[in-house]
């Protein structure tokens, strides 16, 4: 695996699915600092999605969870519904909110399929 493709890298082997489950991790720290940043101009609101991300990222890279990785995208689709009510309502695009969403979907999406294959396809291939 090409270690800088990250969570846009193919998933191939277990050691794949393990550097995808990690990147994904880390995408969601990223974003949660992010979040923490923006809940300094906008709310204490984000501060509660930068938790959840927080724990279920690091129980997602901890255990290799794919429920972990499930509330991750039902989190990510709920901040969807709710960025997309807010830009209805106020007629006003928050980038940043419109970036993180995507980020966090796309992450998801991956963390996914990453657990699933770890704990599917290579759970016979054992790493230690």
């Amino acid at each position: 695996m090409n270690p800088g493709l990250g969570v846009f890298s193919v998933i191939r082997k277990r050691d794949d699915a393990l550097q995808m489950v990690r990147a994904a991790a880390l995408t969601f720290y990223a974003v949660s600092i992010a979040l923490g940043v923006t809940a300094w101009f906008r709310g204490w609101q984000d501060l509660v999605d930068a938790a959840f991300y927080v724990v279920l990222a690091s129980l997602m890279w901890r255990f290799k969870s794919p429920l972990a990785a499930f509330c991750l995208l039902m989190i990510g689709v709920m901040r969807f519904f709710v960025t997309v009510g807010v830009i209805l309502e106020t007629e006003q695009i928050v980038w940043a909110y419109v970036v993180v969403t995507v980020v966090v979907l796309f992450a998801a999406i991956r963390s996914i399929e990453a657990t699933l294959k770890l704990n599917g396809r290579f759970a016979a291939e054992s790493g230690g």
